[in-house]
Parts: C-alpha cells; structure tokens; sequence
C-alpha cells in the first residue's frame, strides 16, 4: 500500500512539474510555424502599417504601380506624408487617368515627393522651414489654421509610427514644382474660364 501511495505522489509531481514548466518545444508535423509571423506594434515597415489603416488604399495602389514599394519596405528610416484616399478623391478624374497612364513617371516622381529621407516627428517638423525629400525637391513646414501643414496640405494624423520611420497623414496631393499634369492645368483653365464668362 505504501508503495503504491508513493507511486502515486511521484506521478502527481511529475504531472505537476510538466504544467508548471509547460511543454516548450514542439516537434514533429504538427509544430506551428511561427517565423513568418509579423511581431505587434511598432515593429511593421511603412507600407505594412498604410496597408493595415485602411484609410490608404489609393496611395497603396499608387506605389505599386510605380514600383516603389521596395523603398517603403526598406530600413530607412523615411519620413511618409501620405494622402488620405480622401486626398487622392479630391483629384480630377483625368488628373487620375493621366498619372496612372505613366505610372513610372510622373506617378512615381509625385510619390517620391511625398518621401522624406530619415525621420521627422510632427515636433521636428514645426522647428523647420523645409524639408527634403526622396525626389529632389523639398517640401515647405508651416502652420495652416494652426494645424500643421506640409505645402498646402495639412497634417490630419501625425506620427503614425512604423519601424522604419514615420508617417503623418495629409489632406491632400502634393505635385513638385518641376511636375506638369495636363489635366490639372485644363481644370485650372476651365475654372478661370468659367469665372471670368
């Protein structure tokens, strides 16, 4: 009876310890694979992060046409100044027609100038005039209606972290100074037209 009784005290213990201790490596088929997982927070690339918003669908479709979505995934560190699908909605439908028509083109050298090389917090950006950007041409730091604002656009969202930089969401598309759109241009004309007719 003794023995038994011990027997049963050193089963329970080991039963205990293997709960405690849990069982910590997995084998064999049905082990899940977990190295293509994506760790949370702060750890997501920038176009990992405009994918999961939701509010980016155009400038993500954008940046794949133009073949730039390598840069974005990159380890930067890269300031984004992303249009809102509202921003690219605001665009004429022509305007549209016309980027996506040469997407390695103008398309690609608007989306440049939405890029900043290295990282701004909204912070740095209000203690500076300008800014560089990826394409060339820099972009202007100011305060619009006491928001901050990049060129005529203004910041909607700011410091959207990413683990290779920082994004801030913008109101609308900004065109470099050295990019025509023709359809922009008509646009204006009509306008003008219209008010002086």
């Amino acid at each position: 009876m003794r023995t038994n009784h011990a027997l049963f005290i050193i089963v329970l213990a080991i039963g205990a310890a293997v709960l405690i201790c849990g069982c910590t490596d997995l084998t064999g088929d049905d082990a899940p694979d977990r190295t293509n997982e994506t760790p949370a927070g702060g750890s997501l690339t920038i176009g990992e992060v405009l994918a999961r918003d939701g509010n980016f669908s155009t400038l993500i479709h954008a940046i794949d046409a133009a073949g730039i979505e390598g840069a974005l995934a990159g380890p930067g560190p890269y300031t984004i100044f992303a249009p809102t699908d509202e921003a690219f909605a605001r665009l004429p439908d022509t305007a549209m027609e016309e980027l996506f028509g040469d997407p390695k083109g103008n398309l690609a050298e608007i989306l440049l100038y939405h890029m900043a090389p290295d990282e701004y917090t909204a912070s740095d950006l209000a203690a500076n005039d300008t800014v560089a950007t990826v394409q060339g041409n820099p972009v202007a730091v100011g305060f619009s209606g006491g928001n901050l604002a990049v060129n005529a656009a203004e910041v909607v969202r700011a410091d959207i972290p990413a683990a290779n930089g920082v994004i801030h969401a913008i109101d609308a598309v900004m065109i470099p100074p050295d990019v025509t759109l023709q359809a922009m241009n008509e646009t204006a004309a009509d306008a003008t037209a219209n008010a002086t007719g």
